[in-house]
């Protein structure tokens, strides 16, 4: 059984870049990602260490939302970043990509390669018509992966209409909405999952990135 359902509410998984540091913009929008999910009522999992999993574990600790890290400390031997509040470890980055795959929705922001392997599995796993999670990417570096595969690779039109894509400047809460839309109908609601619950505080977040 995984945490969303010990806990009744959904979880979802953002993954993105260590690298970015607090000043970059894409960082700031990772923490407006954040409070906004949060906001919704979403537990919020990341990787758990720093750069875009910092910024959106901050945004979502900012409204007083619950973070996951799912970290792997006998492969860095790094503490979590400061604003997780439970800490799962795994043994290696293919029981952390397990557990990924368990929450109830997969968000892809600003990453490198690391980013990109956890992105083309989550993909995989929808291809192949097993009980995959959605997958939502955000920006123009998926776009431009979504257009590379569909006129290089061999693949059909069922394998790209299986992941959404929102366009670069998408606001947060845009993004948060979208993931209500997803979450509801992953879990069979006929609509947008809707928090009973919603956290306290500001979940107000930018515009546009």
């Amino acid at each position: 059984m995984n945490a969303s359902a010990r806990a009744g509410v959904p979880i979802v998984g953002v993954y993105g870049s260590a690298r970015l540091p607090e000043t970059d913009e894409h960082y700031q929008y990772a923490v407006a990602v954040g409070r906004a999910l949060a906001g919704e009522g979403f537990i919020v999992a990341t990787g758990g260490y720093a750069g875009v999993m910092e910024a959106v574990s901050k945004g979502a600790r900012d409204v007083g939302g619950e973070v996951i890290g799912y970290t792997v400390t006998s492969w860095d031997g790094l503490p979590a970043n400061r604003y997780v509040t439970e800490k799962l470890d795994s043994k290696d980055l293919f029981e952390r990509l397990r557990k990924f795959s368990e929450v109830d929705l997969l968000i892809a922001l600003d990453g490198g390669l690391g980013t990109l392997a956890e992105v083309v599995v989550s993909w995989n796993l929808l291809q192949v018509g097993s009980d995959a999670r959605p997958l939502l990417m955000v920006g123009e570096q998926w776009q431009a992966l979504h257009d590379y595969v569909r006129k290089t690779l061999i693949v059909g039109e069922a394998d790209l209409d299986v992941v959404r894509i929102l366009p670069e400047g998408s606001s947060p809460t845009l993004v948060a909405a979208t993931a209500c839309e997803l979450v509801g109908q992953r879990l069979g609601l006929g609509g947008p999952w809707e928090s009973l619950a919603r956290p306290t505080g500001d979940a107000s977040s930018p515009a546009s990135r």
